[in-house]
């Protein structure tokens, strides 16, 4: 008896210790930053980047806040656009993009899937080059 509970508890706080694992990989910018960055890891900007932003491989930008520059999203990331960007974005091939937010320049489009600005909810304030 004590011994399924020892291996119950022991199960319970390995399984805590992997979900909060999971969740310590996204990072949250809630603050300004000044100057370029690149996202290397998960992450969601609740604040503002005063520069351009690059997206690294395979990973995930939620922008829920403002990028005053240009955003690349690089081979298989994947960009979550609720705020702003000032410039323009840039996907490369294989990335993707939910555009729910307002992009001030143009939308440059290589990833290999057509952008249709009927489809989109956002709003692109330059063009929509699909290349």
């Amino acid at each position: 008896m004590k011994r399924g509970f020892v291996l119950g508890l022991a199960v319970y706080l390995l399984l805590c210790l992997v979900v909060g694992v999971v969740y310590a990989q996204m990072v949250v910018i809630d603050s300004i930053v000044e100057g370029d960055k690149t996202i290397e890891v998960d992450t969601q900007l609740l604040g503002i980047i005063q520069g351009n932003v690059t997206v690294s491989p395979g990973v995930t930008f939620q922008l829920d806040g403002i990028v005053i520059g240009n955003v690349t999203v690089e081979k298989g990331a994947n960009l979550v656009l609720n705020g702003v960007v000032n410039g323009n974005v840039i996907l490369k091939e294989a990335a993707a993009i939910t555009l729910e937010g307002i992009v001030g320049g143009n939308l440059y489009n290589q990833s290999g899937t057509v952008i249709d600005p009927d489809v989109i909810k956002g709003i692109v304030k330059g063009e929509i080059v699909n290349l």
